[in-house]
Order: structure tokens, then sequence, then C-alpha cells
């Protein structure tokens, strides 16, 4: 399962229902544009540390952007930018998602779910908060 950029920022906001979606999944990946996103929200370098060593710890595979997810990308945004205001960095999580045949964990699912072929699993983050 590949998961989108919210999912980790509820698991560092305490969110149990997203700890545990986590932990209780068996094989576990980001794409680039995730780790590239999630980075911005760390406050400082001990946080990014966490935030790698979560990484690490959970063995996240980080997939790369390479050509055909690029091309795939841009062929996503050109469809859907002006109708479903599709953004790079969705359509290059989504592209990824598909190039590795995985399913997508996301809580914005309105970003996702007008592309073909993409399977999606649609989080919905509890109240519950520990940290």
């Amino acid at each position: 399962m590949i998961f989108d950029t919210n999912i980790l920022i509820y698991a560092d906001r305490g969110v149990v229902s997203a700890k545990e979606l986590i932990m209780n999944t068996q094989e576990r990946s980001i794409s680039a544009v995730t780790f590239m996103e999630y980075v911005p929200f760390c406050r400082n370098k001990q946080e990014l540390a966490i935030f790698e060593k979560m990484l690490q710890a959970f063995q996240f595979s980080i997939h790369e952007i390479d050509h055909g997810i690029s091309y795939h990308a841009r062929q996503l945004v050109r469809e859907f930018a002006l109708s479903h205001s599709m953004e790079m960095g969705d359509a290059l999580i989504a592209a990824t998602a598909l190039a590795h045949n995985e399913l997508l964990c996301t809580s914005n699912i309105k970003h996702f779910v007008q592309i073909n072929r993409l399977m999606l699993d649609h989080y919905q983050p509890e109240e519950n908060t520990s940290r």
C-alpha cells in the first residue's frame, strides 16, 4: 500500500487510527513526492530524523519518480487540472501508485477518485489522539 502524505501527518499528530493503519499494513510505501511534501512539515532537524527513522523502522519503500511516472502524471494534470483541480503532487503520487500497481491510501479521496484504474483506500480519521 502506498500512503498519501496526509496519512503520515495524521499519524504524526497522534491520530491513533492512522498509526494503527501504518503499523498493521504489511507492505508500506510512499512516493518520493510524499517524502518531499512531508519534510517541510517537520519543525526542525530532530523531527526530520524521527521521520526518517520511522520510515526505516517500518521498512517503507520510497518509489522514485522515473520517466514513465513523470509522463503519466503530466497526462493526469492535462486531463484533470481544469476539471478537478489536479495538482502536480497528487498527479505524481497517483502515477506512482499506478506504475507500481499499489493501493493508494488517502483521506483526500476527491483528489483521486476521477482517475481510472487507480485503486483507492479511503482513510477517514477518527478524533482519538495520543502523543
